[in-house]
């Protein structure tokens, strides 16, 4: 598949596309944390924060993690997520207009 290797240029440390019971679908990048750790922690939160949303008024859409020097940015789509860790200062815009871009194009074929 390989879809996720044009956040790479972008700025991404590594990135992955996850189903809803946590099973990596893909990665690229550095693997720390390890993918299958990541994948899991992001579909655990995603889960987690469907009640939240769902009191906000819709379903999730997208979520940030921050720390002081890396922040994962999540896109959740028709069960999946695909999120992307990148370093503090690296262009967040860009990585996650790709993220949104490649959450479409794999609503379609998924």
């Amino acid at each position: 598949m390989k879809m996720l290797e044009s956040l790479v240029p972008l700025g991404a440390r590594q990135a992955v596309l996850v189903s809803q019971d946590g099973l990596v679908i893909e990665s690229v990048g550095k693997n720390t944390p390890e993918p299958e750790l990541l994948a899991a922690e992001l579909a655990t939160l995603a889960r987690a924060s469907r009640v939240l949303a769902q009191s906000l008024g819709g379903e999730l859409k997208r979520f940030t993690i921050a720390t002081e020097h890396r922040e994962v940015l999540v896109v959740v789509f028709n069960g999946y997520c695909l999120g992307a860790i990148v370093e503090r200062g690296a262009d967040r815009k860009n990585i996650g207009a790709e993220l949104s871009r490649l959450a479409t194009r794999l609503s379609q074929t998924i």
